[in-house]
């Protein structure tokens, strides 16, 4: 028992052990109260930028960052409508969309065209450098490009999702990219990589262990399935020296310790802010 659960969470599990809170005729109900009380923390409420809790972020937590330019990293950049949101809220802030799909990174340069202070690259991001395939995906027959992924989806969603093509592409890391061009921290660092999340972080340690990057908004969800990777990657790599909070639609829900409870696979954003030195 977690020291920080009260004696009313305490007593409240010891009736719902009880057998006659588990039986069979009452699995229907306690299915559908679980089910809501999920999607009212959010969880699944992840995919949308206008209603997950990410334009509250963009509005309220990042321009208070304590600098003139900040420079933000949209890793997942897609077609760069995350990029222009940031641009919205923090005028001068120099941002770097990262999308290394080709067809896609076209439709990101057209789309940013004329925009001030946000630079366009067509490569991605991992745990090292190397060659890796890049399989894009359809829904129901139409093209899902925010879907395209290093980690291969497997036939486990509710809508029909079907791999449509491939490609192969080079993807850094976060530490090579940042030494390259000179630059020597990241404000606000956003990662949407369908479930690569957890490599690129890995490939940013340098820059981790230093204290260079601020703020980390990244995706968990289905996606991670595929990746085989979980909650608790992120927990332990991140939890010591950044506070880890779940996005919801109008602010921020504190994490406080690790439980097994928190491995849900549904699209939500997650904000990790580094702690204050001591």
């Amino acid at each position: 028992m977690h020291p920080t659960q009260s004696s009313l969470t305490q007593g409240l599990k010891r009736l719902l052990f009880r057998p006659v809170i588990k039986h069979p005729k009452l699995q229907r109900l306690w299915s559908r109260l679980h089910t809501v009380a999920v999607f009212a923390m959010n969880y699944g409420g992840g995919g949308l930028i206008e209603t997950s809790g990410e334009t509250w972020v963009l509005s309220t937590i990042v321009p208070n960052i304590s600098s003139d330019a900040p420079v933000v990293f949209d890793v997942g950049a897609n077609v760069g409508d995350y990029s222009l949101l940031v641009k919205r809220f923090m005028p001068s802030a120099q941002v770097h969309a990262f999308e290394p799909a080709n067809a896609t990174y076209q439709q990101l340069v057209a789309h940013l065209k004329g925009s001030q202070g946000i630079k366009p690259y067509n490569i991605g991001f991992s745990d090292s450098e190397k060659t890796v395939e890049l399989f894009s995906y359809e829904i129901q027959g139409q093209q899902a490009s925010l879907l395209a992924s290093i980690d291969q989806r497997l036939p486990t969603q509710v809508v029909q999702v079907s791999r449509s093509a491939s490609e192969q592409i080079t993807v850094k890391t976060i530490d090579a990219f940042c030494k390259e061009n000179a630059i020597d921290r990241i404000d606000f660092l956003k990662l949407d990589v369908e479930g690569h999340e957890l490599a690129v972080l890995r490939g940013a340690r340098n820059m981790l262990e230093e204290g260079s990057i601020a703020i980390i908004q990244f995706e968990f969800g289905p996606a991670n399935i595929y990746s085989r990777t979980y909650f608790f990657d992120f927990w332990t790599l991140l939890s010591g020296a950044y506070d880890i909070f779940r996005i919801v639609p109008a602010g921020i829900a504190p994490i406080a310790y690790y439980s097994e409870h928190r491995e849900i696979f549904l699209t939500t954003n997650y904000l990790a802010i580094k702690k204050p030195a001591d």
